[in-house]
């Protein structure tokens, strides 16, 4: 799972970056419409996967992972075509989108959470609006001349600027956003966002609210803090979190609700060799499960070998949950659960 971290100018995107990731990341923006982004990986926190390391004993244990992107500078459409282009191509390949929103003084200046989030928001329907706008005017010029050119897609390009012109974000709109003949584009408006509130440090939590459109969920963090603490040992931090009253750093919250929200599952893998996690979206079918881990299993593949977490937790071991009937062969049909614990069986 990939996520971008975007926000408006001194919102404290990279903040949050250093908050979520232990990074020491220095803040910076586009320079003449290039830059390298912030990026880091994180483990997903999965008390499940510790429990089956214990269990089969592997060389290695490998947990499923996020990997963060904080572009800096703005989404903004209106820096000229360069800097787009470059925050277009970040952005892109993203999975979901964050939208740090100031909830700070920041120069003696108070902050307005909705106003911030409601230009951000803008700022993404505008810069699909303009490459539905481009895309709309060749593709005309090739139906109509070149007799080439799908028709189908200049309907559904058409009716995605119809809603874009009116202001509204495609992920409100999942039957034209996630068509197949759209889904190249990767419109930024159609991914799924996370509005992080970005509080001072003595905020209470709750106290600010926001109005969001479909597709947008909020998540409060005290960034500044939860930075300091990212920067401390697991022992220091979790001291000064009980000092707090913080259940838990800021990267387990927002991952708790990046897979709530996304509907991500995990299912698991187990061996000798290695026990590992895995990062789906709920409702695959086994095939395609097998197809996360190499698109070869999911070409040949014949059945999928399934015990759930749970069973496998229960019986002690995988030769006792078989013995208990718990272990199931399924085929191409099977729709994979979280916690799944699966050994797919394919040709070559």
């Amino acid at each position: 799972m990939e996520i971008g971290i975007v926000g408006l100018p001194a919102s404290g995107k990279t903040t949050i970056f250093n908050a979520l990731t232990g990074s020491e990341a220095e803040v910076s923006a586009f320079k003449g419409g290039k830059k390298d982004p912030n990026l880091a990986v994180v483990q997903v926190p999965d008390p499940r996967l510790q429990a089956l390391s214990e269990m089969y004993k592997p060389k290695k244990t490998t947990p499923a992972q996020v990997r963060y992107v904080d572009i800096g500078g703005t989404v903004s459409a209106r820096d000229g075509e360069s800097s787009m282009d470059e925050l277009l191509r970040l952005l892109r390949p993203v999975d979901a989108l964050i939208n740090v929103v100031r909830n700070f003084e920041f120069a003696g200046e108070a902050p307005s959470p909705q106003d911030d989030f409601d230009a951000l928001e803008s700022e993404l329907v505008f810069s699909d609006l303009i490459t539905v706008e481009k895309r709309v005017e060749k593709l005309e010029k090739e139906i109509t001349k070149a007799k080439k050119g799908n028709p189908q897609e200049l309907e559904l390009l058409k009716k995605a600027q119809e809603i874009l012109d009116s202001g509204k974000a495609l992920r409100a709109f999942p039957e034209i956003a996630t068509d197949p003949l759209l889904r190249g584009y990767a419109f930024l408006s159609a991914k799924p966002c996370i509005a992080v509130l970005n509080s001072e440090d003595d905020a209470a939590p709750g106290g600010c609210t926001l109005e969001l459109p479909d597709g947008v969920t909020m998540l409060e963090i005290r960034g500044k803090i939860e930075m300091e603490l990212a920067q401390l040992s697991d022992e220091e931090a979790e001291m000064f979190r009980e000092d707090m009253g913080l259940d838990e750093p800021a990267t387990n919250m927002l991952i708790r609700k990046s897979y709530e929200f996304l509907g991500l599952i995990s299912f698991f893998t187990v061996g000798p060799d290695e026990v590992k996690a895995w990062t789906l979206r709920r409702n695959t079918p086994a095939p395609k499960a097998a197809g996360v881990i190499h698109s070869d299993i999911e070409k040949g593949f014949i059945r999928a070998e399934v015990v759930s977490y749970q069973h496998l937790m229960e019986a002690g071991s995988h030769a006792a949950a078989q013995k208990a009937g718990n272990v199931r062969l399924e085929g191409k049909d099977y729709i994979v659960q979280d916690g799944d614990v699966i050994n797919f069986r394919f040709n070559v």
